[in-house]
């Protein structure tokens, strides 16, 4: 295995994310200002302070200001901007549709 691989299961387990991340999926932050995510399923909110991404068994929530999603191909979602925080919420059976 890589380094870089153990590197991101530690960060993943010592944040306690291995029951919400899928480890397929890949999430990238550069600086404050670029999001890359692996994943997605759809958009479910778009606009310049919040944006809410459907994943597989979650929904990742960017906050922050002038944001906006610079691609979206192939499940692959990039979200440029001023980026204040990134909530994961695991999802119901009520809101596994996005709702």
């Amino acid at each position: 295995m890589k380094k870089s691989n153990k590197i991101g299961e530690r960060i993943r387990h010592t944040l306690e994310l291995d029951e919400v991340i899928d480890p397929r999926d890949r999430i990238e932050l550069r600086g404050l200002r670029e999001l890359t995510v692996n994943g997605c399923a759809r958009i479910l909110f778009y606009s310049e302070s919040e944006i809410k991404l459907s994943l597989k068994e979650y929904v990742l929530t960017i906050k922050g200001e002038e944001l906006y999603c610079a691609s979206f191909y192939n499940g692959a979602v990039r979200v440029d901007g001023q980026i204040s925080a990134l909530n994961f919420e695991g999802r119901t059976r009520e809101n596994k549709d996005g709702k």
